[in-house]
Parts: C-alpha cells; structure tokens; sequence
C-alpha cells in the first residue's frame, strides 16, 4: 500500500512491465507509491534500440546507466557511457537515448511521477505492435497526448571502430 506518508515496496519479479516500441519498460516505481513525487523506469531492449528525439511539457527525466554501454542525446550532445553515467534532461529539453550494447540497462528517473510517462509506454504498448514498421505519426499524436512531444526520428546507429 502507498501513499502520502506510506512505505513503497515491490519485490523484483512485482514490477509490472510494459513492452513499448520493442523495449521492456519495467515500472519499479510509479506515481502511487512516491505522492508523484517521480517515477522510476528500468529499460532493457536489443543493441541499437533508440528513442524518438522527444521533449517534455512537463517533467524533467533523469538516466543512469545500470550496465553495458549508452548514449545519451541532450540538447544537441551525445555523451556515451558505461555503467554509472547519468544525465539529466529537465522540462522541455529535446532528449533521447540509445543502448549501444547488449548488456545495456538504463533506469529512467521521471519527476514528477504519474504526470504522464506511466500512460504514455501503455498506450504505446497497446497502439504500435512491437514487430510493426514504427508510425512516427501515430507515436508523437499518442506522446503527445501525455504532455511528450516528438521532435525527430531516433539517432542512428553508433558508429563501429
């Protein structure tokens, strides 16, 4: 049970997890259990797997890379790490990511909680199949719809030495 001024617990196999444009998004927390305070996402998905460029209207997002390696696009700059990096992408900064290994392990920090990401990864879920040629269209009217706006196709590819 959670609420204001009630513990949160949810054992690791308690996670409810959404499969959203061919990534597992494992809610580890939500809005319920913090007062909204944030929502915490774990995201897993085979190598090369990226996010649409996207800003939000309302909630500032937080990564930190829990293994393998990834990169994160803010405002215009990539940054590549390994396990322990973190980026911040506040209210209305375009964003992305994208996991460069098959290791990769991203957690997403989402402040405030339950102001839009929780419904936003279910409906996508439940719109775009994951074996579909992805309709951008139809991906930025349902983001947007959850205060998420698209503003461009998710980063290539990284680059091979």
């Amino acid at each position: 049970m959670s609420g204001p001024h009630l513990a949160a617990w949810r054992a690791p196999h308690e996670a409810e997890t959404v499969d959203a444009l061919g990534a597992a998004y494992r809610y580890r927390a939500v809005g319920d259990d913090t007062s909204n305070a944030f929502s915490i996402f774990e995201v897993t998905a085979p190598e090369g797997f990226a996010a649409p460029m996207h800003l939000h209207d309302n909630e500032a997002e937080a990564f930190y890379i829990l293994s393998g390696t990834v990169t994160l696009f803010l405002a215009g700059q990539e940054h590549t790490s390994g396990t322990g990096g973190f980026g911040l992408a506040p209210v209305g900064l375009s964003h992305s990511f994208r996991l460069d290994s098959a290791d990769a392990r991203l957690l997403l920090l989402i402040t405030p909680g339950n102001s839009g990401h929780e419904a936003l990864f279910r409906d996508l879920a439940a719109a775009v199949p994951n074996d579909s040629v992805p309709d951008f269209a139809l991906i930025a009217s349902i983001a947007g719809s959850h205060g998420t706006r698209v503003v461009g196709p998710p980063p290539g590819a990284a680059k091979r030495a």
